[in-house]
């Protein structure tokens, strides 16, 4: 499977009981957890075209996604990944598929890729005007945050809904890099 996305998402931070204090308020639910394994090059070159690639797991399924910052929002190329693929990528070497392709597009030699850590995301999710809430509790590099996010049909949309909903709550916007940066940000092999 292989799709190719555009993807409009405003967030902002949470503290622990502010995170708690929405869950309440949606009604509380299970949390789906995803790991989110992290690669790049070893010269970081995704990170220098504001792209990053992610293998993201759940539910014992494994997607191979190619992020990729536009002025308009995130586009997302995903592709399913068998055991076989995975253990191919764990080599440095990218499977074959529309990831790879997209890479190829970016940067054009397909460079080998270096696995740099993960994140894991227990995540609650709810339909809210026109889009989804999802309500974020990471752990990732010996550390720990709480997120809000909208996920809207444009930019405008999922900021003014994200704003009006936190207005509203009585919770200060705290602006929130993606999880990617987050977790480049804190990683020991940037230090």
């Amino acid at each position: 499977m292989m799709t190719t996305e555009m993807e409009y998402e405003a967030k902002s931070l949470l503290t622990n009981e502010e995170y708690q204090t929405l869950q309440q308020w949606f009604g509380k639910k299970k949390a789906v957890t995803q790991m989110n394994d992290y690669y790049d090059t070893e010269a970081f070159m995704l990170k220098q075209q504001t792209a990053a690639l992610r293998v993201r797991t759940k539910e014992q399924k494994a997607t191979l996604t190619l992020k990729q910052q536009t002025e308009e929002g995130m586009v997302e190329t995903h592709q399913s990944l068998h055991a076989e693929e995975l253990a191919l990528l764990n080599t440095g070497t990218l499977p074959d598929g529309a990831v790879k392709t997209a890479i190829e597009a970016l940067l054009g030699n397909v460079p080998s890729f270096h696995h740099y850590g993960q994140l894991t995301t227990h995540r609650s999710t709810y339909p809210y005007k026109d889009g989804i809430i999802c309500l974020d509790h990471s752990v990732y590099n010996n550390r720990e945050d709480f997120e809000i996010e909208y996920e809207g049909t444009s930019m405008t949309q999922a900021t003014t809904v994200l704003f009006e909903l936190l207005q509203d709550q009585h919770i200060e916007y705290k602006p929130a890099k993606n999880k990617v940066a987050r977790f480049f940000a804190t990683s020991p092999y940037l230090s």
